[in-house]
């Protein structure tokens, strides 16, 4: 039978991840700690959800200015 739920007590799973680390300069980590208090977040959390924003952010001004491949249509 396989195991279904949050039976140790702890968070729900937020479905698979894959890490990725990054160094902050010393003097910029206080300030990443204080931006992601506000929202309520933990560091990875507001570094996860800041990257992602951007990531599309990025993504969707590039398929904006790309023109279509293939034929013109007439």
């Amino acid at each position: 039978m396989t195991a279904t739920g949050n039976r140790g007590g702890g968070q729900r799973s937020k479905g698979e991840r894959r890490l990725v680390g990054t160094r902050v300069p010393v003097s910029d980590h206080d300030l990443l700690v204080a931006a992601a208090a506000v929202g309520g977040l933990t560091v990875s959390e507001y570094v996860a959800a800041t990257l992602i924003e951007k990531l599309r952010s990025e993504n969707q001004d590039r398929t904006q200015e790309e023109p279509p491949i293939g034929p013109k249509a007439s």
